[in-house]
């Protein structure tokens, strides 16, 4: 190898280093080097690729897709649609168990949230830091400058790159927050112990529906749904020559939506348990009371409708 060849190898790669310094303090909003400035640089820049191009055409027309593409994160960067969290979801007969589920879920965003929230102060720390150091360190090798500056970089890149998934977490909370106002005109101003108190039926009618599912399916209920109604203090087979009936008259009806469903299973659910009390019965068979332990739970009532807020504060 000849010195001018060198001198060239050396040059392409100190011009990498020297570019990513440059657009690092020229980068617009300080945070992003986009591909081209380190893939299509260096000594893989002319490296045969895809498509008959080079590395770097490749890097540069990347850039282009990502950019063209990237606004739709702003729309799918969360868990959910506002569609699936109520159709889907929340898709519970009862509504305390949605209740729980937005409960469950705005658990896991508090929490997601959180880590991002100290991933991001750590993040600036070591910014603030690198900062520091370029700023009061006159005596800096150049290499190190380099080093740092690049370390820099990448740290705000990620934390850009972060803002959108943590906007996703936030749409989140805030569809949760609206659909849990939205809940309240069905069920409110609950305690513990009134969702203790709910808690058959909030099962019940799980279990009616998925086996209204099962007779639909295969005319029978299954053997999981069967330990499901059991374990309540329901007869299977009972439930199971009523349900018949009722599919076979589902089918007949003349309308396309589920209302003839939620009221099928709401009354026979009220019928079963507060008339019948399935679920006292099959505690005393048990040996458990099927009475609330107050003391091992709180007392406070929650999900306030408004007026009871601002008669609470008075």
């Amino acid at each position: 190898m000849t010195e001018e060849t060198k001198t060239e190898e050396v040059g392409t790669e100190l011009s990498l280093f020297e570019q990513v310094n440059k657009e690092l303090v020229l980068s617009k909003d300080g945070m992003k080097v986009p591909m081209s400035y380190v893939f299509g640089r260096g000594v893989t820049a002319n490296t045969p690729s895809f498509g008959a191009l080079t590395f770097a055409e490749n890097a540069a027309r990347t850039d282009l897709a990502l950019k063209n593409v990237g606004e739709l994160q702003n729309i799918w960067n969360h868990s959910h649609s506002q569609w699936s969290w109520k159709h889907l979801n929340l898709s519970y007969h009862a509504p305390h168990k949605n209740m729980r589920q937005i409960a469950a879920e705005i658990s896991r965003k508090k929490s997601a949230l959180n880590e991002a929230k100290w991933r991001q102060v750590e993040a600036e720390l070591k910014v603030r830091k690198i900062e520091e150091e370029l700023m009061t360190n006159t005596n800096l090798d150049h290499w190190r400058e380099v080093e740092l500056k690049i370390k820099l970089t990448k740290l705000k890149e990620g934390i850009a790159e972060g803002v959108t998934y943590i906007e996703g977490a936030m749409k989140d909370v805030l569809t949760l927050n609206e659909l849990f106002e939205q809940l309240k005109a069905k069920v409110s101003n609950f305690s513990e112990a009134d969702i203790e108190k709910e808690e058959t039926k909030s099962h019940l009618k799980r279990a009616l529906v998925q086996s209204i599912r099962d007779v639909r399916m295969s005319g029978s209920i299954t053997k999981a749904e069967q330990e499901y109604l059991e374990q309540i203090g329901i007869n299977p087979m009972k439930v199971q020559n009523l349900l018949r009936a009722y599919v076979q008259k589902e089918a007949q009806e003349e309308s396309w939506d589920v209302t003839g469903l939620y009221s099928f299973v709401d009354e026979l659910t009220n019928e079963l348990v507060d008339k019948c009390q399935v679920d006292k019965v099959r505690m005393e068979l048990q040996g458990f009371s099927s009475d609330y332990i107050e003391d091992f739970g709180y007392s406070d009532k929650l999900a306030l409708l408004q007026h009871e807020t601002e008669e609470k504060s008075e």
